[in-house]
C-alpha cells in the first residue's frame, strides 16, 4: 500500500483554540528565554568597581567600541525631547558645550527607543538592558513570523534560535557596542516577508498549498469569483507595499549603512524570487514599498544627504576607507586591533561554514530516499544566494563589483554584511529543521537524524564560539565609566576647528570688549534665552556653533549673526542698553521638504493601511453571507 505524505509547512491536524493558544503562549516564552539568555549577561560583565561597592551581581556593562557614543548621545536626545522638541537635532553639551547637529546626520531611531525606557526606568544603564532585550525579542519575533511562512514552528523557532545565538548578532552588542545597527536585525526579515507578500496572489507561499485536497469553493456552486478574487489580492498586495515602505523606512531611519547593504541583498533576491514565482507584478510593487520607504525616512535622509558638506563627513571615509575594510585583510589599523579583526574573520568564516553545511545538507536531504520532492525548491535557493552574495561582497574579490555600485563605501565597513549572513545561515538551518520534520514523518529515520544532527551542530557550535570568542573575553574586562565630556570630531561644522580639542572651556555667554554684562534666562538644546545689559556697543559671544539653522531675535526683532573666526560660534552685535536676546534652531529649507516628505509618505501609507483593512472586513462579511446561503 503506497503511503501519501501531506507537505505542508504548518501542522496536519486542525488546530483547536486551546491547542492554538498553548502553542503560541510556548513560542512567545521561548522567544523570550533565548533573547534573555543572549542580552541580560552582558549587564552583569566588566570587572566589579570596589570603589563603588560592586559585586559580581551589580547592574553594570563592560566598555566596548561606540557604548560611549552612544550614551552621551542617547543623553542629549532625551534633553531635547524633554524640552519639547519632536525630533531633536542639536545636542547642547557635546563639543565642550559649543554642540553638534549630531541627529541631523547619525539616524535618531534607536534613541527613541532608549528615551521610552529611561522614561519608564529612570536609569540609564537600566534603560540599556530594557532596549536591548526588546530589540533582540523584536528581532526573534520577526524571523520567526517571516520563516513561519515557509516552515513549520518547530523550524521557524530553529530558525529563531540560530539568529539570536550566531555570533555576530552578539559581537553588535557585547564587542561593538553598535546600538543602532542592532534595530536592523528587527528590519531584515521583516522586509523579506513583506517583498514575498507581493509574490503571492493567494496571500500564502506555495508551501501552504496542497493539490491533493480539494476545498470547495463558489465557483463549485455556480458562484463567480474573478472580482473577488481580484479585489483581495489587490488589497493583499496594497497592504504588502505599505508594510514594506514601513519596514524599509524604518530601516534607513534605524542606520542607513546596513540597510544601504541589504539593499544590494534585496536587489538579488527580488528578481530571482520573480523568476522562481513566475509572477513578474511583484517587482514594480517591491519597488513601490521601497520608494515609499525612502521617502517615510525624508524628514532624517533628505537633509542628512543635502546637507553632509556643513560637517566634517569626510572623517570615517578617511580614517576607515571601505575597501581596507574586507575580511581577511591587513592594514597598518587592523594589525594594531588584530583581536577583533580576528574576530570578524572568524565570524565570516563560521556563517559561511554554517551556509555551505546547510546547503550540503539540503541536497543530501532533498535527493534522499523517501524525500517527497513537493516543496518549494526556491525558498531554500534564495536564502542560500543572498547568503553566499554577502559573504562574497565582504572578500577583496568583490572589489570589481563593488566599484560599480554607488556610494557603496556608505557601509562604511563592509563586514557589517554579517548580519546579513546571519540571516541566511539561521534561515538554512531552519530548512533543514524542517526537510528532518519531513523526513520523520515519511518514516525516513536516517534522513530526518541526519537533518537534526546538522542542526544540532550548527546550534551548538554557534554558541560554543559565541560565549568562547564573544563574551568570556569582555567577563572581566574593562567596566564602561562615562566619559567626563563628549567630543564628535565628525559632527563639527567646516567653520569650526578641524580638532574639537582646541576647543576652549569658556562660558555659556561673553562679551567682546566686557562693555557690561551678559545672563543667560534659558538653555535648552535648541532654544536660548539672554539678557544683556550695555554701557555701549559690543559683541555678545554665544558659546554654539553657528550652524544653518540657527536663527537670532533682539528684543523681538531679527537679528544678523556673525560667524566667529576662530571659533565658528555664535556672534551678535549689540547696541548700548538693555536686551533680551533669543535663540531658535529652526528648520532650514532643505529641511523642512524633507519633513513633507515624511508626512505626506506617512499619510499615504496609512491611507493604504486603512484601505486594506476595510477591504478585509468587506471580504470576510462576504465569507459569513456566502456560508449563509450554502447552508
Amino acid at each position: 500500500m503506497e503511503t501519501v505524505t501531506i507537505e505542508t509547512g504548518q501542522d496536519v491536524r486542525p488546530p483547536t483554540v486551546r491547542r492554538r493558544f498553548l502553542t503560541t503562549l510556548g513560542v512567545i516564552c521561548l522567544c523570550l528565554i533565548v533573547s534573555g539568555i543572549a542580552v541580560v549577561p552582558y549587564f552583569f560583565m566588566g570587572e566589579p568597581d570596589e570603589e563603588q561597592d560592586q559585586t559580581r551581581w551589580s547592574l553594570r556593562m563592560p566598555d566596548t567600541h561606540d557604548i560611549f557614543l552612544h550614551f552621551d548621545q542617547m543623553k542629549s536626545f532625551y534633553a531635547g525631547l524633554v524640552a519639547g522638541e519632536v525630533y531633536p537635532r542639536w545636542e547642547v553639551d557635546t563639543n565642550r558645550g559649543f554642540g553638534a547637529p549630531t541627529t541631523c546626520f547619525y539616524p535618531p531611531a534607536i534613541y527613541y527607543v532608549t528615551s521610552v525606557f529611561y522614561f519608564i526606568a529612570r536609569n540609564w544603564v537600566l534603560s540599556l538592558l530594557w532596549t536591548h532585550l526588546a530589540i533582540m525579542v523584536a528581532s526573534a519575533a520577526a524571523i520567526y513570523l517571516y520563516a513561519r511562512r515557509s516552515l513549520s514552528r518547530p523550524a521557524a523557532a530553529v530558525a529563531m534560535a540560530c539568529y539570536v545565538i550566531l555570533p555576530y548578532h552578539l559581537i553588535d552588542q557585547y564587542q561593538r557596542g553598535a546600538l543602532a545597527e542592532l534595530l536592523g536585525f528587527v528590519w531584515m526579515p521583516l522586509i523579506l516577508l513583506f517583498i514575498e507578500r507581493l509574490f503571492d496572489p493567494a496571500g500564502r507561499p506555495p508551501a501552504f498549498a496542497d493539490k491533493s485536497i480539494h476545498h470547495p469553493s463558489k465557483s463549485d456552486y455556480g458562484l463567480g469569483t474573478s472580482v473577488i478574487d481580484t479585489r483581495s489580492s489587490a488589497a493583499r498586495a496594497i497592504v504588502a507595499v505599505a508594510g514594506l515602505a514601513l519596514a524599509y523606512g524604518g530601516f534607513i531611519w534605524s542606520h542607513p549603512p546596513t540597510a544601504f547593504q541589504f539593499s544590494m541583498a534585496a536587489a538579488v533576491f527580488i528578481p530571482l524570487l520573480a523568476i522562481a514565482r513566475k509572477r513578474w507584478i511583484g517587482v514594480p510593487l517591491a519597488g513601490a514599498g521601497i520608494a515609499i520607504g525612502i521617502a517615510l525616512s525624508g524628514a532624517y535622509l533628505y537633509p542628512a544627504y543635502l546637507e553632509k558638506n556643513l560637517i566634517h563627513n569626510e572623517f570615517i571615509a578617511e580614517n576607515w576607507p571601505y575597501r581596507e575594510s574586507y575580511v581577511f585583510t591587513h592594514t597598518p589599523y587592523m594589525d594594531e586591533h588584530w583581536q577583533f579583526f580576528n574576530l570578524i574573520n572568524m565570524t565570516w568564516t563560521v556563517n559561511a561554514a554554517i551556509i555551505l553545511v546547510c546547503i550540503a545538507a539540503v541536497l543530501i536531504l532533498r535527493y534522499g530516499k523517501r524525500q517527497t520532492p513537493v516543496w518549494p525548491r526556491w525558498q531554500a535557493a534564495l536564502w542560500a544566494v543572498i547568503g553566499l552574495f554577502a559573504s562574497l561582497m565582504m572578500t577583496r574579490f568583490s572589489d570589481p563589483i563593488g566599484r560599480r555600485i554607488p556610494m557603496i563605501d556608505i557601509g562604511v565597513f563592509s563586514w557589517r554584511m554579517l548580519g546579513i549572513t546571519t540571516l541566511a545561515a539561521a534561515l538554512l538551518a531552519g530548512i533543514v529543521a524542517e526537510m528532518g520534520i519531513r523526513a520523520f514523518r515519511a518514516r525516513s529515520r536516517g534522513l530526518g537524524s541526519f537533518a537534526w544532527g546538522t542542526v544540532g551542530l550548527v546550534i551548538v557550535s554557534g554558541a560554543v564560539f559565541s560565549v568562547i570568542a564573544v563574551l568570556a573575553p569582555v567577563w572581566n574586562g574593562v567596566l564602561f565609566v562615562p566619559e567626563a565630556e563628549h567630543l564628535n570630531p565628525t559632527m563639527m561644522p567646516r567653520t569650526a576647528p578641524d580638532d574639537p580639542e582646541d576647543l576652549p572651556q569658556v562660558d555659556p555667554v561673553e562679551l567682546d570688549q566686557d562693555e557690561g554684562e551678559a545672563n543667560v534666562r534659558r538653555w535648552y538644546p535648541e532654544h536660548r534665552e539672554i539678557e544683556a545689559r550695555l554701557k555701549d556697543a559690543d559683541t555678545l559671544w554665544v558659546r554654539t556653533f553657528n550652524y544653518p539653522g540657527w536663527v537670532a531675535t533682539v528684543d523681538g526683532r531679527p537679528a544678523t549673526i556673525e560667524t566667529g573666526e576662530d571659533l565658528g560660534d555664535i556672534h551678535l552685535d549689540l547696541n548700548e542698553g538693555d536686551h533680551k536676546v533669543v535663540l531658535d534652531f529652526l528648520e532650514t529649507s532643505i529641511r523642512r521638504r524633507g519633513r513633507y516628505a515624511t508626512l505626506v509618505s506617512f499619510l499615504l501609507v496609512l491611507v493604504m493601511l486603512i484601505g486594506g483593512a476595510i477591504a478585509s472586513l468587506v471580504r470576510l462579511y462576504r465569507q459569513r453571507a456566502e456560508r449563509v446561503f450554502l447552508s
